[in-house]
């Protein structure tokens, strides 16, 4: 169970110890009732100007414009910034602190920022039109959802000019968002394997046809976990099994990947741990555990003195050597909502982040890579913001063009249905 990161902060590292995404799924575990997405697009979808609430879903071999409305336009150009407060909607912990400070003074004004716990707590939230913010922070598999749902507003780029400026091409004009309608690109992250080069034997994962079948090796049996997280762990039992495309599985093939990972209480004993890769491999307490990109980056603040660091390794497996199965891969963007009573402002907010040195600035603390042209993997191992052996936890542009790679993208009500019901048969045991 993950709790506020304010409970597992480190006077030592005067870091937190837990990542945004702790919280994925906090919400269910508590039992919040949250409403189910096609009741969230039922009501938005007599709107005028919109026949039904369609979910416009892309990927990038068939990449989508997501649609405007009549009643959703985008500001005007030439106008000038609004007062503040800007209020930012974000993940728990998902910005560097010192951002926010630096990028008020930047801006003249005061900002404030409200968290959420997990994705559908802010959909909820937001379509209730109970609460009212400027600028919000969804992952692009959301994206439809919210365009869809009317809750963010078109972006008129003439406020923002570091966009083509600076972002990778492939996230400038990216295929949930083509042409960048609704959204600029916040961080992008792969989902991968870490592990320790004295603890375990790199050669059950390197060179590997499949390698995330090391999560089935029982000689790692009681040091080896996943991520608390169903929508990265039922990809890995799919992937174990040879299906090529996750969000395609049939239910016969989620069964199945279902029957796979209860296999693995009684083969290794696993564990579910949302901070096992960046935490847990520092203290010795997991030899291998999945892991998203950003928190291997992570992981090299978390080690205690005396042991090294420099044993840590990361794998995606779609650009393993010799490897024939795919690996994950995603983004998370920031937009403007729709009714925000300072879009000017906001888009000077989003432009500001668009700058290479806050982007840097804000990668220094959340250990989540900004798509900016010149943060290159060379430069940022160069001038040491990573250790070098934590280079294949960084992402590069070609990357979402890989036949490999599986862009994560999002999953009708009906198919995330039947992942949630594989996932609590493995939690509960089959």
């Amino acid at each position: 169970m993950a709790y506020h990161p304010r409970e597992n902060w480190s006077p030592q590292l005067r870091r937190r110890v837990y990542t945004r995404r702790d919280f994925l799924h906090r919400a269910a575990l508590l039992g919040i009732a949250l409403p189910a997405l096609p009741s969230l697009l039922a009501a938005c979808a007599d709107r005028e100007g919109q026949e039904g609430a369609e979910l416009a879903i892309g990927t990038p071999a068939k990449p989508t414009q997501q649609p405007l409305f009549d009643d959703n336009p985008a500001i005007d150009s030439g106008l000038e910034p609004e007062d503040g407060p800007l209020l930012l909607y974000n993940w728990e912990d998902y910005m560097n602190p010192e951002t926010i400070p630096l990028a008020a003074e930047a801006l003249g004004v005061e900002i404030q920022v409200t968290t959420f716990v997990n994705e559908e707590e802010a959909l909820a939230r937001l379509s209730s039109g109970e609460v009212q913010f400027d600028v919000w922070f969804p992952t692009s598999q959301r994206v439809p959802v919210a365009v869809a749902a009317s809750l963010i507003q078109p972006l008129n780029h003439d406020y923002l000019p570091n966009l083509q400026a600076n972002v990778w091409p492939q996230l400038v004009d990216p295929y949930y968002d083509q042409g960048s309608r609704y959204t600029v690109p916040y961080v992008t992250y792969t989902t991968g394997i870490g592990w320790r080069t004295d603890l375990a034997d790199s050669a059950d994962i390197e060179g590997q046809a499949n390698p995330w079948d090391v999560f089935w090796n029982e000689k790692y049996s009681g040091v080896i976990g996943m991520l608390d997280s169903f929508t990265d762990v039922i990809p890995v039992a799919l992937f174990h099994n040879g299906v090529a495309d996750p969000s395609q599985a049939t239910e016969d093939e989620l069964v199945a990947a279902g029957d796979a990972l209860v296999e693995l209480i009684d083969l290794v004993d696993i564990r579910y741990r949302i901070d096992g890769s960046y935490a847990g491999l520092p203290e010795g307490r997991y030899a291998i555990h999945q892991a998203w990109s950003g928190d291997l980056v992570n992981s090299q603040y978390f080690w205690p003195g005396g042991v090294d660091e420099g044993t840590t390794r990361y794998l995606w497996p779609a650009k393993s050597e010799g490897s024939t199965t795919k690996g994950a891969i995603s983004s998370d963007t920031m937009t403007v909502l729709k009714g925000s009573e300072r879009p000017v402002l906001a888009h000077a907010f989003l432009n500001y982040m668009l700058d290479e040195a806050n982007a840097l600035k804000n990668f220094e603390y959340v250990g989540y890579q900004p798509p900016q042209n010149g943060l290159t993997s060379e430069y940022l191992i160069s001038e040491e913001w990573l250790l070098p052996h934590l280079a294949p936890a960084l992402v590069a542009p070609e990357d979402f063009e890989l036949d490999s790679a599986w862009v994560q993208g999002p999953l009708d009500a009906a198919t995330e249905a039947l992942w949630v019901e594989q996932w609590n048969r493995a939690n509960s045991g089959g």
